[in-house]
């Protein structure tokens, strides 16, 4: 396997989903600040939209933990991610709560993709059974069968967590979407010929910096527009 090829693709596969999530989250924004008549989580383009930019990122996450630790799970590096992961979740739930008391994140992309990334180590040793899982568990969603939603249910019942969040990643079926990823990079079927030249290299740029934009990049345009209505 062509190690550097493969970061250089996944950089640009998490840059192309950088610059669909700062579309979305304008979109969304012009939407809550009233300049738009659409529902970002009710019309089904916008739901569209947000489940292939979440699929993008999740597809990532697993090739990244194929790649990561296919020949081995250093500890040392596994623990400063996840504690990496864990600090940027917090944050997010604090500001979230701060914000939005009522509609504050508890399970978010960062959330998930924390949990996610400990289980897949579990199927990077078994690439071809995780891709069968993963269809399966992709597959079981599809079907009407989402036990999340049973979860979620005694936690709004019992854990005092809102009935709506901002922002909610169930893990079915988002975690057959990682589980696929370790697959794909296993198998090297994300060998799609990329010219490296100046606009790819942005793009790459950005998925390089992808967690400190996704930290960013909502909390600059929500304040732009905050500001812009005052103006107004």
């Amino acid at each position: 396997m062509n190690t550097n090829k493969r970061f250089f693709e996944l950089d640009l596969l998490r840059g192309s989903a950088v610059i669909l999530m700062v579309l979305f989250h304008i979109g969304y924004d012009l939407a809550y600040f009233g300049y738009a008549d659409y529902v970002t989580t009710v019309d089904i383009e916008w739901i569209v939209f947000r489940g292939i930019i979440l699929s993008m990122f999740l597809l990532a996450v697993g090739m990244s933990s194929y790649l990561a630790y296919s020949n081995g799970i250093r500890l040392s590096k596994l623990i400063r991610t996840l504690v990496k992961l864990i600090f940027v979740s917090l944050l997010i739930s604090i500001g979230s709560y701060i914000v939005f008391p009522q509609e504050w994140i508890y399970f978010g992309v960062i959330h998930f993709i924390t949990l996610a990334l400990v289980v897949s180590l579990i199927f990077i040793k078994v690439p071809k059974f995780s891709l069968v899982v993963g269809v399966g568990i992709v597959g079981s969603y599809l079907m009407g069968y989402a036990p999340f939603d049973t979860l979620f249910i005694y936690g709004v019942n019992h854990w005092y967590i809102p009935v709506y969040t901002v922002d909610v990643v169930s893990f079915t079926p988002w975690f057959g979407v990682v589980l696929i990823g370790v697959f794909v990079m296993d198998a090297e079927l994300f060998g799609l010929k990329v010219h490296n030249n100046a606009a790819t290299r942005r793009i790459a740029f950005l998925g390089q910096h992808s967690l400190v934009i996704y930290l960013l990049h909502q909390p600059v345009l929500f304040g732009l527009f905050y500001t812009i209505k005052l103006l107004r």
